[in-house]
């Protein structure tokens, strides 16, 4: 298959890294894929730095005769098949690419959508499939009458096999607590995500503090950077920490590549987010066996069920937070039952081949949508 993805934006966060994750498989299997991006973006940058097929594209103005002609350009000379876009401005560009190939939008995020009747018309004319992350979002997307039943799937978050394959985690567990700073024996929590307002890592540190009037004093480890938006909540994050007591008890790590070895150096995953489509960090922590407390927001609860996969409390509320987290560190026996079932569905249904698979069926069906098209004729590319 000949597929080319899009990424307008120049920011790295969730959605860049599960679409890069997407072309580095797609090419190691075998297809012939290619991601166009701002030259000057993250996204561009890092494809570049893990030898992916990358093509500098400037998305800024979508509907520019210019950006349309190169974006045609680009597909006939690449004999795209399917462009798989991934935000509103590639989505438009894409758009003008009917009569060439079959068009994909995917939506990363649940937040909620106005259906205008020109938003109507982009999302059910413009686009011959698609996918979303969390079923809770394609059920809004139909509910609004933006996606046909029949022309929308939800594919949701995966884990690769470095999450299922734990080599040494003795070995990792004791030589991160050392970089880290941490105990050797004392309880940690991992967070992952990047440092922003609906994250929620304020609350989370809320969380930590009241855990101390249980006789609890875990140390939390923060994975995730901030955009220069969120400088500012970043500093507040740290200043909260010195006000609540927590020096010493609290570590920023920035941005890394080593989320699966961090996972195992910890002793369970926590997602304090105020919204979210279905976190694959969640997946991540199913898969290392790591037991999972999450907010009860958006696709959350399609895979971390209450006292089954994990634990839900509601958003922005520290103090229940800090209940369910007291549970997962003082009650051994119901964690591991319940860490060990969401290892198991993770590894029957969560692994990256088989999101993979579910994409490409998308991919396929969104083809034959386009070749059954009156209008815009699909004609085909070539090679």
């Amino acid at each position: 298959m000949r597929i080319l993805h899009t990424i307008p934006g120049r920011n790295w966060g969730g959605m860049e890294h599960r679409t890069l994750e997407q072309v580095r498989w797609l090419n190691n299997h075998g297809h012939a894929v290619w991601l166009a991006s701002p030259a000057d973006g993250e996204s561009f940058q890092r494809a570049e730095r893990m030898g992916l097929p990358v093509i500098p594209f400037d998305f800024d103005r979508p509907w520019r005769p210019a950006t349309v002609r190169d974006l045609r350009k680009l597909a006939i000379a690449r004999g795209i098949e399917v462009i798989d876009t991934h935000v509103t401005r590639d989505a438009k560009a894409a758009a003008a690419c009917l009569d060439l190939c079959a068009v994909v939008r995917s939506r990363h995020v649940n937040q909620p959508l106005k259906p205008t009747m020109i938003r109507r018309a982009q999302w059910r004319m413009g686009a011959d499939h698609i996918i979303t992350v969390a079923e809770c979002t394609r059920r809004h997307l139909m509910e609004i009458g933006l996606a046909d039943p029949k022309r929308s799937v939800s594919i949701g978050g995966w884990a690769d096999e470095r999450f299922f394959e734990l080599p040494d985690p003795v070995a990792t567990r004791t030589r991160l607590r050392a970089e880290l700073s941490l105990p050797a024996d004392g309880y940690v929590w991992v967070c992952v995500g990047m440092i922003r307002p609906d994250k929620g890592q304020d609350h989370l540190i809320e969380a930590l503090a009241l855990l101390a009037a249980r006789g609890l004093t875990p140390h939390l480890v923060i994975v995730g950077s901030a955009t220069a938006e969120c400088a500012d909540y970043e500093a507040g994050l740290h200043a909260l920490v010195t006000a609540r007591g927590l020096a010493g008890r609290v570590s920023f790590t920035g941005y890394r590549d080593d989320v699966s070895e961090l996972m195992q150096m910890g002793d369970a995953v926590v997602i304090p987010s105020l919204t979210e489509a279905q976190p694959r960090v969640a997946v991540q922590a199913f898969a290392v066996g790591k037991p999972v407390v999450a907010s009860a927001v958006g696709g959350v609860p399609e895979i971390v069920f209450d006292g089954e996969t994990g634990w839900l409390v509601p958003p922005a509320r520290p103090a229940q937070l800090a209940e369910a987290m007291a549970k997962v560190m003082t009650e051994a026996e119901s964690t591991a039952r319940i860490a060990a079932n969401a290892r198991k569905m993770a590894e029957e249904a969560m692994r990256f081949d088989h999101r993979m698979a579910q994409t490409l069926d998308a991919y396929r069906t969104a083809m034959a949508h386009a070749r059954g098209r009156a209008f815009p004729r699909f004609r085909g590319t070539g090679p």
